[in-house]
């Protein structure tokens, strides 16, 4: 399976869910790249914070890409049946899907989270009730899920974990003093 990571995002992204992550997979030496929901690749945060993706959810091949990672913020809430569709395919072809904060809405809006365990922001908890209220981070089967902003980099080293190992993870773990 490919480590190379899909980071999917929208307008109202948090951006702390956002870049954290791909700051961790990159000093893991994972390929990751930001793709744009949008018309355009420039998306602006939940913070007023303007990312410029690096491709177009249009152009995206899921063949090319070994996991799928959601953040989560306002943007979690738009409608946008191409991202819902990507995360149905990913689910498909069995790879590694990651959200943290209110992004598990659009797993479960895809039908990934039946009968899996999962966590998610108390902002979508009466939309998500089986959802797991005292965890941080649940890793069940090809699927990772956080909490919220606070516990990205918590998150994003159980990504690294799964797809390069406990050294791999570790190693970022020590170098960033976390």
């Amino acid at each position: 399976m490919s480590d190379k990571i899909c980071v999917i995002c929208s307008d109202g992204v948090e951006e702390m869910e956002l870049i954290v992550p791909i700051d961790i997979f990159r000093r893991a030496g994972i390929v990751s790249e930001i793709i744009s929901a949008e018309a355009t690749p420039s998306v602006t945060s939940a913070h007023n914070v303007v990312i410029v993706a690096d491709g177009m959810l249009a152009d995206v091949n899921v063949d090319d890409f070994g996991v799928l990672v959601v953040p989560g913020g306002p943007s979690s809430f738009k409608k946008q049946p191409l991202r819902v569709e990507l995360v149905r395919q990913f689910y498909k072809k069995n790879k590694l899907i990651c959200a943290i904060c209110a992004a598990p809405i659009i797993l479960h809006e895809a039908g990934v989270l039946d009968g899996k365990k999962f966590c998610c922001h108390p902002c979508v908890y009466d939309s998500l009730k089986a959802a797991n209220r005292d965890a941080r981070v649940v890793v069940d089967e090809n699927l990772i899920t956080a909490k919220g902003p606070g516990v990205a980099a918590e998150f994003a080293l159980e990504i690294v974990r799964y797809t390069k190992g406990d050294p791999a993870a570790n190693k970022v773990k020590e170098e960033m003093f976390l």
